[in-house]
């Protein structure tokens, strides 16, 4: 019974082995891909970006001038908004403060892999709650950052399947461009002067 079981063990072994190889090289034949299409989302982001924000440097510049010193939150106004909005907010700067640890942690450890994994529920509650938000920087329709949302829902998936196929390269490329290019430049553009971020803390 026992020579049976480590029959079976050394046959499973290369059939694990060849899937976990075959998983790792269909992630690196997407890579590109990906890159490709955040690139030309990138491209169309940067081009809403500009068109959204140009016209309204001038209300933007008069908000800025009657901001106060840095504040805490304005808890009222906060627990005023809907609770769309209040999720995504609490799920956000949520996700930048474990998202930088996560960046400045040592990789492929229990805790990094268990944070991970709590940080892209993080994303996706950020990405997902905003679908239910509008009325912003773009009037009552969805705005160029939803672009950004859409990038997070696909993206979060993709990274996950990567750490778990050993794909390093793949898995911190996807989180790097998600912490970096998404979370962090989102998150600068909610603090424009007279947006809700800066209404918390500076009005």
């Amino acid at each position: 019974m026992a020579s049976v079981r480590a029959e079976n063990r050394s046959e499973a072994a290369p059939v694990a082995s060849a899937r976990a190889s075959s998983q790792v090289s269909a992630a690196k034949g997407q890579l590109p891909r990906l890159r490709l299409v955040l690139s030309i989302s990138s491209a169309v982001a940067a081009v809403l970006t500009l068109r959204i924000l140009v016209p309204r440097l001038d209300s933007f510049a008069a908000a800025a001038s009657l901001a106060r010193r840095p504040h805490l939150p304005d808890l009222a106004l906060f627990t005023a908004q809907p609770l769309a909005v209040r999720v995504h907010l609490l799920a956000a700067l949520g996700a930048i403060g474990v998202g930088a640890i996560m960046m400045l942690s040592r990789k492929g450890q229990t805790f990094h892999r268990r944070v991970g994994s709590f940080w892209a529920g993080l994303m996706m509650a950020v990405a997902i709650s905003s679908l239910f938000i509008s009325g912003g920087i773009n009037g009552a329709r969805w705005s160029f950052l939803h672009l950004f949302s859409g990038w997070v829902i696909v993206f979060v998936p993709l990274a996950v399947l990567a750490a778990r196929s050993h794909y390093v390269t793949g898995h911190r490329a996807l989180m790097m461009m998600m912490f970096y290019g998404t979370l962090l430049i989102t998150g600068a553009l909610a603090f424009l002067p007279g947006r809700l971020m800066w209404r918390l803390f500076f009005d």
